[in-house]
């Protein structure tokens, strides 16, 4: 940007555009140490590259584990309580 526009312009146009630039620039960085003290994505793996690279898992084990999950979800969507009785008791204070 800087040295595209710079063509046809007086020094201290081109000086006040930089300093605007490095302005922006300092801005940017100080929005990014914010980021930085974020907790990064934990690590499951010291060498990545071998997982990436090595086979894909069986579609019917995807399936499977789909299954198990939607049988886990009907039986917990299914799960009732029934009031028997009052769950707050009155305490005697003397």
């Amino acid at each position: 940007m800087l040295a595209a526009d710079s063509q046809g312009m007086e020094q201290h146009e081109y000086m006040d555009r930089a300093r605007q630039c490095s302005t922006r620039l300092a801005m940017l960085s100080n929005n990014l140490t914010h980021w930085k003290k974020l907790p990064l994505l934990p690590s499951l793996t010291n060498q990545p590259h071998q997982v990436l690279a090595s086979d894909p898992v069986p579609f019917a084990d995807l399936q499977q584990v789909s299954r198990i999950a939607a049988y886990a979800f009907s039986a917990l969507s299914q799960i009732r309580v029934d009031a028997k009785e009052e769950l707050v008791v009155q305490f005697g204070i003397p």
